[in-house]
């Protein structure tokens, strides 16, 4: 069996892969415009906020070692229709960060390769990005893992580049108001979006070498590693750009501003850095698509939404076809409804939070089941957690109570639809 496991070492390395993605290119230019040039604070602001969450995902997983997902912990924790809603709600949440995802696609195709048709036909283009990764989707497993593979590796280098740069550009003018320490508030569910996907990695902590403790000290050491690269990241940005360039011109923008005067090098590197951040955004969505189409099969496979037995059939290649169709067609009606990058941000902190929330109190209660008092302490600082950061993504959306609550119509409705299929299949399974 140890064969089949990793080492401490590589389930760390996995982790950082798992969680950088293309958020790191869309978020810091709206965390400027929160709190300006102290903005990189928001990072590990998170961290700490955030740490008893991953903490507590990560220790769940230890009370399945076959491995889980989020309707069998609200399943065996609390009941099967809590299971249910959190499963549900983790799909609703992903497909609005996959929204949020392909609106920064079509942003750094339309103002950094200045393809300004893709700008004044949204509707189209949204059309076209969400056709277009379904398809790619319908690959073979091991293509797609493949194309992953590639655009993790291609993903970093940007990344690695711009914080090397900071030794270089170091800007000793650039000043930070403490007067905007008060606003770093609101850069909270904007930076959360940066790290989703530290939960996928908890999947992996049964097959870690070692010491059971090597789950959380995984997940711990990379989440870590991760707040550190991207506050020097961000800190980098604002040293090349400063604060209000990086409002304006967004995080992709900043090889215009390195000052270089030999044009086939800045041509070349411009091309460069381009196509690596297009090509992360690429990786991002296309993992997220596939990733949450199986959370959704996992609804399916358990006979929880009618039609289960036709949408849970897989190509001959194993994709899992309507439930990437499914995928694809609510992120388009996120895409088509919400022009705002803040409120699907926050739509997916909501959705992929209140499945968190679910999942923690199954956490409380096995653990209290098991007379285990002194660890039930942490699953309670982790509900503190996504009470903060649920109360920022609320007022972070708007001014009113009334514009926030007409921005989460969207998500409002499809949960409902989706708790009203989930009544109807059960009764349906109750008079066999």
């Amino acid at each position: 069996m140890q064969d089949n496991k990793i080492s401490l070492t590589s389930a760390i390395f996995m982790n950082i892969n798992i969680m950088i993605g293309a958020g790191i290119f869309v978020i810091p230019s709206i965390m400027a415009q929160k709190a300006y040039n102290l903005s990189f604070l928001g990072w590990p602001l998170i961290g700490i906020i955030f740490t008893p969450v991953v903490l507590s995902m990560a220790k769940i997983t230890e009370y399945f070692p076959g491995g889980g997902s989020f309707y069998t912990y609200g399943k065996d924790g609390i009941n099967k229709s809590v299971g249910f809603l959190s499963g549900w709600l983790y799909f609703l949440g992903y497909a609005s960060i996959s929204a949020l995802q392909i609106t920064g696609l079509r942003e750094l195709l339309s103002l950094q390769l200045n393809f300004t048709i893709i700008h004044e036909q949204k509707f189209l283009f949204n059309l076209i990005f969400v056709v277009l990764f379904c398809l790619i989707n319908f690959l073979s497993l091991k293509l797609i893992s493949k194309i992953q593979n590639a655009a993790t590796i291609i993903k970093l280098i940007p990344i690695a580049f711009v914080m090397l740069l900071l030794f270089f550009y170091w800007n000793p003018n650039l000043r930070f108001n403490l007067a905007n320490i008060a606003n770093l508030k609101y850069t909270i569910p904007l930076t959360l979006f940066g790290f989703w996907g530290f939960e996928a990695s908890c999947n992996i902590s049964h097959l870690i070498k070692g010491s059971k403790k090597n789950a959380a000290r995984a997940v711990l050491i990379s989440f870590f590693v991760v707040v550190f690269a991207y506050t020097i990241f961000n800190l980098s940005l604002l040293h090349i750009m400063n604060a209000q360039n990086l409002i304006n011109y967004q995080a992709p923008a900043f090889v215009d501003f390195l000052n270089i005067k030999f044009m086939p090098l800045f041509n070349a590197l411009n091309i460069i850095v381009s196509s690596t951040i297009l090509i992360s955004f690429i990786g991002s969505i296309l993992g997220m698509f596939l990733s949450n189409s199986f959370n959704l099969q996992s609804l399916v496979k358990n006979n929880l939404l009618p039609f289960s037995n036709q949408i849970k059939k897989t190509s001959k290649k194993d994709s899992p076809i309507f439930c990437i169709l499914a995928m694809g067609t609510t992120s388009f009606i996120f895409l088509s409804l919400i022009n705002s990058k803040e409120v699907l941000n926050s739509m997916g902190n909501f959705g992929i939070l209140s499945c968190f929330i679910i999942t923690f109190l199954a956490l409380f209660l096995i653990q209290l089941k098991r007379k285990e008092y002194l660890k039930m302490i942490m699953p309670c600082l982790a509900f503190v957690s996504c009470y903060i950061v649920l109360t920022y993504s609320w007022i972070i959306i708007g001014q009113n109570n009334m514009a926030r609550l007409i921005a989460s119509i969207p998500l409002l409705i499809l949960t409902i639809l989706g708790i009203v299929l989930f009544k109807i299949k059960e009764k349906a399974n109750g008079k066999k």
